[in-house]
């Protein structure tokens, strides 16, 4: 039976640890197998024999266990930030409605109405008008003259 790949181990270990959607493994494991793959061939440029540098790339990289915790922290702390920014949106946008309802409900009268109650208010109010002076005018005059004065 011919060793299994170092990396391929690594990886194998790594996407079972994951607790991520899908998709979102899939490219964590495309991702992290091309950066181990890159790390391990610049030490085979070097001169380094194939299983060394597998090895090398493994141990500069970390442990898969700690790289699966991160990951699987990540969708969390996306969810805390959409939280965070989403709750305080959502209560703007309540607090504007709730405020708009009662500029709404509390608004003054239309303006038919205050017409309306202004052509009451003078109805109800007394003919006489007076002078200045203290002169009472005579209905169909005016209050600025008196019968008969120049």
């Amino acid at each position: 039976m011919p060793a299994r790949d170092p990396i391929d181990a690594y990886v194998s270990e790594l996407r079972s640890e994951l607790r991520v959607p899908r998709w979102r493994r899939r490219r964590i494991v495309l991702e992290v197998r091309a950066h181990l793959l890159d790390a391990a061939e610049a030490e085979r440029a070097a001169g380094v024999d194939a299983g060394v540098a597998a090895e090398r790339a493994l141990a500069r990289f970390g442990f898969a266990s700690e790289h699966a915790a991160q990951f699987n922290r990540v969708p969390r702390t996306r969810s805390v930030l959409l939280r965070r920014t989403l709750v305080p949106w959502l209560a703007a946008g309540v607090l504007t409605s709730m405020a708009t309802a009662t500029v709404w409900a509390f608004r003054p009268a239309t303006p038919a109405t205050h017409r309306e109650a202004l052509h009451a208010a003078i109805q109800h109010s007394p003919r006489r008008s007076v002078h200045a002076a203290g002169h009472a005018a005579t209905p169909g005059t005016s209050p600025t003259r008196r019968a008969g004065a120049p």
